[in-house]
Formats: structure tokens, sequence, C-alpha cells
């Protein structure tokens, strides 16, 4: 068993309060962090498995770790790595002077966001060069009097492709879903979709908004007809939530139409999640239900945090499930934002109370929201927070709804975010050309 599988059964086993996974659909390394009940660390990227506060219990853990044999000098049992050189250019907007901007050089994870392996000053063209035993990937900070930008190189550049920008732009894309109900439609489609968009940035995010289940059963139709069984139920949920881990999700918030629970299918399918679920306000008190985080923290490649807090709606009086104050809970978790670069609430509780919270707590950078099924093609700005909501299907499966992936680009600057942009992508069939 793999490292990656281990850490997942010990979440399905609810030894873990958060899932995290690998990246699928990309090579970029990509860090997870998971936080267990009793305080725990995980940081996980594919092939690697990093413990912090290690408990003894885990030591069974490192047997399934790569292990690499160092190169050794004679009559020396320390590694030796051949020093190499790492440079580039930056260049500088208009008015500025390249002259002496401080560049640090981190091996990723290894040593960031701790004491740089080395400083250099950037010389009177921009150029600058490092004698360094690093290996990619490592992350480059650029810091002058507009700030420190970040760069990330997964892979050897040579310096004259080495040509940074300063300010440095980073780009961060939330790709969303709310309101699926049970419809799932064009697959391929919407997997090609989401690898061009993997493909073209280096930081992809997918998150769903709640209520893929449907919790009627007058309305577990499908192409019209009704479908009686509750094993019909639990058969759709697990399907839907395996399709979810096919695509790559990174979070869920589940919806009012999870909560209302369907004993054990309900708890039997979200168990399936690769992907946390979170729920801030709302508290579960019952085994039919998984537990929930009240946020997750992503990391970038260049290592920002992203954290996104949980807001839900709950339907259905079901026994053990709890529903808090919205407002209430977020003055309760708002401090977050003093250690995130990125502030996201995922949320499923209607365009009009995501107004409420944008009004009351500037400090989100985006609200990302369901449960009304408004369409908000580009978005909507409400007090600098911008809320962003990609439709929803009716309560029934048809093949004829239509499938909408909302996509967000963030874009900063120094990591200071400049820009929010929302559109809605529609996925349309795949065209066969002639003769195929």
């Amino acid at each position: 068993m793999s490292p990656i599988e281990t850490v997942k059964a010990m979440f399905r086993a609810g030894r873990f309060g958060r899932k995290a996974t690998k990246q699928p659909g990309t090579s970029l390394l990509r860090y997870r962090e998971a936080v267990s009940n009793d305080g725990l660390t995980l940081l996980f990227s594919p092939g690697n498995l990093i413990i912090s506060s290690m408990r003894p219990w885990l030591l069974a853990l490192l047997l399934f770790l790569p292990v690499v044999a160092p190169q050794t000098t004679a009559g020396s049992e320390q590694p030796t790595v051949a020093a190499q050189s790492i440079s580039g250019y930056v260049s500088v907007a208009d008015g500025m002077d390249p002259l002496g901007l401080e560049i640090s050089l981190y091996s990723v994870p290894g040593n960031f966001p701790g004491v740089p392996t080395e400083i250099v000053l950037t010389d009177s063209t921009g150029y600058f060069t490092f004698i360094s035993a690093v290996r990619p990937p490592y992350l480059l900070k650029i810091k002058g009097n507009k700030g420190a930008g970040r760069v990330w190189f997964p892979e050897e550049t040579p310096a004259a492709e080495k040509n940074i920008s300063y300010p440095v732009t980073e780009k961060v894309v939330i790709l969303h879903t709310n309101d699926q109900h049970f419809t799932h439609n064009k697959h391929d489609e919407l997997k090609a979709k989401l690898e061009e968009v993997r493909g073209s940035y280096d930081d992809v995010f997918l998150f769903s908004a709640g209520d893929v289940f449907v919790r009627h059963p007058l309305r577990w139709i499908v192409n019209g007809r009704l479908m009686r069984d509750s094993g019909w139920f639990g058969e759709r949920s697990a399907f839907m939530i395996n399709s979810m881990n096919e695509l790559g999700y990174d979070l869920m918030t589940p919806g009012n139409h999870e909560f209302d629970y369907r004993e054990p299918y309900t708890r039997q399918a979200l168990d399936m999640a690769d992907f946390p679920l979170i729920g801030a306000n709302v508290e579960v008190h019952t085994d039919a239900f998984p537990p929930l985080d009240g946020y997750a923290k992503l990391k970038t490649t260049t290592w920002r945090d992203m954290v996104v807090m949980g807001l839900t709606t709950v339907s259905g009086n079901k026994d053990g499930i709890v529903e808090n104050d919205v407002l209430e809970t977020v003055t309760n978790y708002i401090p977050l934002r003093n250690s995130a670069d990125i502030l996201v609430a995922l949320t499923h509780i209607g365009l009009r109370r995501d107004r409420e919270v944008a009004e009351a707590f500037p400090q989100f950078d985006l609200i990302v929201g369901g449960h009304s099924h408004d369409l908000l093609e580009g978005g909507e700005m409400v007090n600098s927070v911008l809320i962003v909501h990609a439709g929803g299907n009716p309560h029934i499966v048809s093949d004829r709804h239509p499938v909408l992936l909302g996509k967000v680009l963030l874009k900063m600057e120094n990591g200071v975010i400049v820009s929010k942009e929302g559109q809605i992508l529609e996925i349309l069939e795949a065209t066969v050309a002639a003769g195929d």
C-alpha cells in the first residue's frame, strides 16, 4: 500500500478530521495540509509524505516512504551533491531600477518558508546567479521596494528562459460547481476542460458548493422515470462522489440535500470522497453523517496559503445535525484572515445571504456559493468581495441538463490580490469530425 493509500485508509477509518490527496491530472507538486483530531500534521505530495508532531503509532508509515541512497565520498558518510549555477534575469516595471533586488533561493519543501539556502542581489541589468547544490523544485523570492513576490521552478530552466518580471505576478484559478442534484452529464468533455485549465496555470483548484444529491424521493426521476428504491439513492450517491474523485475535486461544502441524510447511504457515499468536507456553522452529532471541518487550508505552488471556510444550510430536521447562525460563526472564524494570503468562503446559503456575509465581512476575497441556483455570468462584487454562483440543475436527473463550470481568476502582485475575474464555462458535447 502506498503512503497516499495508507493515509486515505486512516482518514476513512475516522482518524483524521480532514481528507487530503495528491492533486490529480497534473505533474506539478501540490501539497495539502491535514490535521488530525489530536494535532498531528501531515503534508504530502505525489510520492512523498512529510510528518510533523510524530506519534509513535505512526512510525509504521515510514516503511512506505521512498528511500534514496545518498552518494558518499570515500571515508565519509555525508552525501555529496555537485554545485551548479542557477541564473536568470529580473525585468522591472517602467521607472524602476533593477539593481539591488534581493533574490532568495529556497528548496521546496525543504527550507521554505524558513531560512533561504542563499541570497544574492541583482546587478544593474537585473541579472543574478547562485552557485548551489539545490535541485528543482525550488522557489525564488524576489524582494524590492514594492514588496516580495515568489516564482516556482518545478524543473531545470536555462538562464535565458528564467526571465522574471517584478513586481511578480502569481495567478490562482478556482473552478466551481453547485447544485448538480444527481445529474452528471458530459463527463469526458468536463474532464478534458479541467485538464485544459490545469495545463494553463500552475495553481488550479476545484470546489463544490453542495447539493450533489437529491433529498426528495418523489424527485428521484431519471429522464422521466421515477426511481422508488432507496438502493438507487445509494448507488447514485456513490456514482456522484466517485465521479467527483475522478475529476479531482479539492473541497466540498455539503448542502441541505446532503444533510437530509438517508441511512446508511449518505454516510457511505460521502466517506468515499477523496476531498475534505467543510462546514463551519454545522455541528454533526450522528454516525449517519461524516464529521466536518470548519475550514481547509490549501497551498499554492509558491506556498501561498489559501484558507477556505465552509458555510451551509440544513434541511430535514435530521437527528444529530445542528445548524448555527452564519454571521456569528464567521465572526468566530474571521481571524483566519491573519494567516491567509487568500480567504475564501465556500457556501451553500444562497445569494441573498452571501451578500449579507460580504457586507459584514470585507475580509473575504471571494465567496463561492450555491443553494439559490443563481447564475452569475461574471460574478457580483459586494463590498470588495467577489461572489460567484454557477447556476444549478432542477431536482431531477436528465440528459438534457447543461453542464456549467464556474471559473475565477485571482491575480496577485507580490502576494497581494490586484484583480478578481469570474466567468461561466458551458461544457459542450465533443464534436466529431466528418468521416470519423
